[in-house]
């Protein structure tokens, strides 16, 4: 049984959609094995499918410092990590890759992965449109799961193409209407 590393108390299994999770009852901590915190995101807002959570991806965008918790797995000090300026400040454990996430941490990545993805601009998508079209063929995760990716930046792009040129969406409607093929 797993001890929460912040006040002791016995970690309990606890159900995210499909992700079981260890937490804490006292303080509402959750401990994530590794993988599950991308799956939780994921899981939490399907448009953030293809934005990658990963700690270590854009070392510019974070800065570490010690831990304030033991693993609860492997029993060794975290690296207390926050990412950009987001003031989410996770718990991560270097050896077995879990995060320990206190109360409310979760939805307050969530809100800062969903921030990010309405202030990327047009030009911005179709950047990363280009890049997760190149994982689509040396990605490491499935050729569908690399797909569902893609799909989602394109949405994005789409969406964002319209809030910044709304004239364009009156073009089309237009056209759409003097359509001779209807």
């Amino acid at each position: 049984m797993k001890e929460c590393p912040k006040c002791g108390k016995d970690l309990k299994l606890k159900v995210i959609g499909t992700i079981e999770v260890d937490e804490c009852e006292s303080c509402k901590g959750i401990w994530l094995d590794k993988g599950e915190l991308r799956e939780a995101k994921d899981l939490a807002d399907p448009n953030l499918n293809w934005l990658d959570f990963e700690i270590w991806k854009h070392e510019d965008k974070f800065s570490s410092n010690e831990g304030s918790v033991v693993c609860p797995t492997c029993h060794i000090p975290t690296v207390g990590i926050e990412y950009g300026h987001t003031g989410v400040n996770v718990d991560y454990c270097k050896n077995c890759h879990g995060v320990w996430l206190d109360k409310d941490e979760l939805p307050n990545i969530i809100e800062a992965l969903e921030t990010e993805i309405n202030e990327k601009t047009f030009s911005e998508y179709v950047h990363e449109s280009i890049k997760e079209a190149k994982e689509l063929v040396t990605g490491h995760e499935s050729f569908m799961s690399e797909w569902k990716d893609l799909s989602s930046v394109f949405k994005l792009m789409q969406y964002r193409l319209y809030v910044e040129k709304p004239e364009l969406v009156e073009t089309l409607t237009d056209l759409n209407t003097i359509n001779p093929f209807k």
